[in-house]
């Protein structure tokens, strides 16, 4: 179990993590990269560029092409780094790319941040970038600090069986999260947000169906091209989109669902599952999770990863056991940014503040909770005259970036995991829909989308037994009209960031 420690981390700075087994290589800057041995590094010089990519990157347009050729063509074809980071538009994967031209050098994620990044710069002004913060105290021996201790003592922390840290915050002060979106500069040691910085591009219903459809099929076969594949099923819509994008070469895939908290194999999510497979001839593995780690496991596990709260540590390791290795697991996750996940009957708040973002991320309202996030909505707040709403990069940054995207390091001891939904093309093009098509209770483009892809499985429900929202008269533009007056002619002022 020793061999999982770590598995596919890395930690980036003046000198090695001292952990045994891991490579060690260098980088342009004179610092140095060390990295988990079963995590993929590719390094290139090309066109004035020096690159240094963790993990993998796809393009769903060319499927065959290597993680060095996708390199090289990005080289060749910018002339700045910020027109490299451009035109990985298209790309999706489960990166980190260390890139450096001249005088710049920055270091930037995949889409949705699940190739997770924490930074730290020492009192000698040294930057130091690793997978999760538990590396930093391993490396340096920081200690919890006050505010995070107050947050992990609250009510809510306490409460909540999934926990997570809001905004940049992590358990230790000087550790920060490199949020999506967002660049960490190797020579300033400050993160940037670098997108988005063009208006959001509007798309029809069947325009905005083909883009992210196409989009979706090239990430699954390119990532075809590269590894064995599983797919987690549920009764939901993101996984039955996944499972749509597979149709060409579905019978290569390990298909499978996870029984576990309050899961039976009567549960919609067992049982949907079951019957489309067994429509289309194929089969269906139920992997039971229901049964306590062992203490060995457990031992691993709970060193790994640090600055979470859960209890995923037996469906880790249900997927250890059952689940062929070598194979990497796509899901249907991070769908939440462009389903509407904060106002999910399409219905936009008349006006949004920081007391909602708290209200809404369900932390609490902890200090560290509240000046987090106060942070990230002022960072955030321009988008907003780009056309993004700031709720939808809520469910992106801090949702998805910094709970779902470190159950994927939670995963990685098991299998690495790849959401192909990762993709600014796919991500953008959906947000720039109507969200009556994105939204309770129909979620019509992902249907579509499904359908459009393999139209067999339309035709099985999905989540029957869910009771889901529906938008009433009350969520209509009359009355969110009507608050808005009543709010600029009857009701106290306060600014959107006031506490």
């Amino acid at each position: 179990m020793e061999d999982l420690l770590y598995r596919y981390q890395f930690l980036y700075g003046k000198t090695p993590l001292p952990v045994d087994g891991w490579a060690v290589y260098a980088m342009p800057d004179e610092a140095c990269l060390s990295a988990h041995p079963e995590l993929t590094v590719t390094q290139i010089e090309r066109n004035g560029f020096k690159v240094t990519l963790l993990g993998f990157i796809l393009d769903p347009d060319r499927p065959e092409d290597t993680d060095v050729e996708i390199l090289t063509r990005l080289s060749d074809s910018a002339a700045t780094v910020e027109q490299w980071i451009e035109s990985t538009e298209p790309m999706g994967g489960r990166w980190l790319i260390f890139l450096h031209q001249g005088d710049s050098a920055v270091v930037f994620n995949d889409p949705g941040g699940l190739r997770t990044t924490f930074y730290h710069v020492d009192a000698e002004g040294n930057p130091w970038l690793g997978t999760q913060p538990g590396l930093f105290q391993l490396k340096f021996g920081f200690e919890v600090s006050p505010e995070g201790a107050s947050y992990m003592a609250s009510p809510r922390y306490q409460e909540k069986i999934e926990t997570w840290w809001a905004g940049d915050s992590s358990p230790y002060a000087e550790v920060k999260h490199l949020l999506p979106n967002h660049l960490f500069d190797l020579k300033t040691k400050k993160a940037v947000r670098f997108w988005p910085v063009k208006p959001l591009k509007k798309y029809s219903l069947e325009e905005g169906v083909k883009i992210a459809a196409q989009t979706l099929k090239g990430m699954i076969a390119a990532a075809h091209k590269r590894f064995p594949l599983a797919v987690a099923l549920s009764s939901g819509l993101d996984s039955r989109m996944m499972l749509a994008a597979t149709k060409d070469f579905a019978e290569d895939v390990f298909f499978f669902s996870m029984m576990y908290r309050h899961l039976t194999t009567e549960s919609d999510d067992l049982k949907v599952p079951s019957e489309i497979t067994r429509a289309v001839n194929l089969t269906h593995h139920i992997v039971d999770a229901r049964v306590p780690m062992s203490a060995e496991f457990a031992e691993v596990y709970n060193r790994t990863l640090t600055g979470t709260k859960d209890d995923w540590g037996n469906l880790v390791e249900a997927r250890y056991k059952h689940i062929p290795q070598g194979r990497v697991i796509l899901k249907g996750t991070i769908s939440e940014i462009v389903r509407v996940r904060f106002w999910s009957v399409g219905v936009y708040p008349y006006r949004v503040t920081l007391r909602d973002l708290v209200r809404l991320l369900n932390l609490g309202n902890d200090p560290l909770v509240v000046k987090s996030l106060k942070a990230w909505m002022q960072d955030a707040l321009p988008a907003e005259k780009l056309g993004y709403k700031l709720l939808d990069l809520l469910s992106w940054e801090n949702e998805i970036g910094n709970w779902l995207a470190l159950g994927h390091v939670a995963n990685d001891l098991s299998h690495q995991d790849f959401a192909p939904i990762s993709n600014r093309r796919f991500i953008a093009t959906m947000l720039g829909v109507d969200p009556k098509y994105r939204s309770y209770p129909d979620h019509i483009m992902e249907r579509q989308i499904t359908a459009t892809l393999w139209p067999e499985l339309a035709k099985f429900p999905y989540s029957p037994s869910r009771k889901v929202p529906h938008k009433r008269f009350y969520d209509g533009p009359i009355l969110n009209a009507l608050r808005w007056v009543r709010y600029l002619l009857f009701e106290e002022k306060h600014g959107r960031l006031e506490e």
